[in-house]
């Protein structure tokens, strides 16, 4: 009983320091490596944006891990990207992670708060679901399509 009750301390532990390496990937420099992030989830994985398909048109409800990426890519070609642990609840096959963001946006300042949600199997994410300020959020994006059409007019 004892290898059990160790071998759960071990995977509580693995996802508590996985919550770490989650911001630490997912904060990257304006056309920074966006695969370390992506390096934690299983290929077929899912990620799930809370929110109604009118708020954020491109981010509501479940992507695969492709689209998923495609998002983050084209945000990171966009501004600096930086994501900050506050607070982790961790088990044996689930991590759940409060975050704050701190980016500046064609020169606004979004700081947002988020809870996500990861499934862990074998070491990797097998699917993720984030809630956070889906008003707030819907802005930031508005002020990455102006950024990225204003650079695109450049």
């Amino acid at each position: 009983m004892g290898s059990l009750a160790s071998d759960r301390l071990e995977k509580i532990e693995y996802n508590r320091k996985l919550a770490y390496k989650i911001c630490e990937t997912w904060s990257v420099p304006k056309g920074g490596d966006v695969d370390p992030f992506f390096d934690l989830f299983h290929d077929d994985a899912s990620f799930t944006t809370m929110a109604q398909k009118g708020m954020l048109p491109r981010l509501a409800g479940t992507l695969d891990k492709k689209g998923f990426r495609d998002w983050v890519y084209h945000e990171s070609r966009i501004t600096d990207l930086s994501v900050k642990v506050e607070g982790i609840t961790a088990d044996e096959n689930r991590l759940a992670l409060e975050a704050s963001s701190n980016m500046n946006v064609n020169g606004n300042s979004y700081n947002n708060y988020y809870h996500w949600l990861f499934e862990i199997q074998d070491g990797k994410i097998s699917a993720a679901r984030f809630y956070l300020d889906t008003l707030f959020a819907k802005k930031a994006m508005e002020w990455m399509e102006e950024s990225a059409a204003r650079e695109n007019q450049s």
